[in-house]
């Protein structure tokens, strides 16, 4: 299995009562506002970014955000019609 090589993480709560520091390790990640997605490199300074912070993001890796972008759009395919013959 090859390693991870990009992280996708989404800002899942606000900067409104956040710690300074806090708020400056999610700008150095590039975020900006809440639901904000960022695509970094799987690197230890990252992770570690990511660490400090986990309890305000979502993590995933680009495995998992294909997996779930393939459901979300399985859910949202239209479905054949229902035939009822009388």
């Amino acid at each position: 299995m090859e390693p991870v090589q990009t992280l996708f993480i989404t800002l899942k709560r606000s900067f409104a009562g956040t710690r300074e520091h806090h708020v400056r390790i999610l700008q150095s990640l590039g975020l900006r506002w809440r639901q904000h997605t960022v695509e970094k490199p799987n690197v230890a300074h990252v992770r570690g970014a990511v660490d400090k912070v986990r309890h305000m993001l979502t993590v995933e890796t680009d495995l998992q955000r294909a997996a779930r972008l393939a459901d979300e759009a399985a859910a949202k395919a239209p479905r054949p019609p229902v035939v009822v013959r009388h």
